[in-house]
């Protein structure tokens, strides 16, 4: 811990990625704050709602005869998800919280361009990895990249769809991002990175 720094506090949006599991996460010498991760990362397009991340815990305590409070407590479960919701309606991107292959035509003479999405029957879920990105500025007005990387998690749809012609907003896409262990990882969930200041 150190003195206060006012480039320490952080205000910013934040940018959603996906990947297939194991994709390189972009290297932070190279790729700068706001460009393209590059590999197979793909932009999660818009977002009409904030993306949020949560961590929680279950801990056990180590209780000893000779004391009343416990001698120590150990981490014995563990789970963490982020949320938000897109506002571009896709099949592409319903496809990731609902299953199903999109597929797509283009428009040509006396046929319309679609794009179709079946869902049902499938047992198993996709795994991605998922990632985001927030900008955040130093005291020389540097913007620096904050990232956080989810190695393995499964996406999926986290509310209703809502079509009015009377209400005043329109129909987003809520996702809810589960993460889980990183069997090639020593079991990690995600990684937090903050760059501090750039190359010199």
């Amino acid at each position: 811990m150190a003195d206060p720094v006012v480039a320490n506090v952080f205000k910013s949006g934040a940018i959603l990625w996906y990947a297939p599991v194991g994709e390189t996460i972009p290297d932070k010498d190279t790729i700068g704050a706001g460009d393209p991760w590059g590999g197979n990362w793909q932009r999660l397009g818009f977002t009409k709602a904030p993306v949020t991340f949560a961590y929680e815990r279950e801990v056990a305590d180590i209780n000893v005869e000779e004391y009343l409070a416990p001698i120590d407590k150990y981490r014995i479960a563990e789970k963490a998800q982020a949320e938000t919701t897109l506002a571009e309606l896709t099949a592409d991107y319903l496809s990731l919280g609902v299953g199903g292959t999109p597929t797509e035509a283009a428009a040509g003479a006396g046929t319309v361009g679609y794009e179709e999405l079946e869902v049902g029957g499938e047992f198993r879920l996709t795994k991605y990895a998922v990632g985001f990105e927030g900008i955040r500025y130093d005291a020389n007005d540097n913007d620096l990249p904050l990232r956080l990387f989810m190695y393995r998690a499964v996406i999926t749809l986290n509310g209703e769809l809502e079509f009015s012609k009377r209400s005043d907003d329109f129909p987003g896409l809520p996702i809810v991002i589960e993460l889980l262990a990183d069997t090639d990882n020593n079991g990690k969930l995600f990684k937090f990175q903050r760059v501090t200041a750039p190359a010199t």
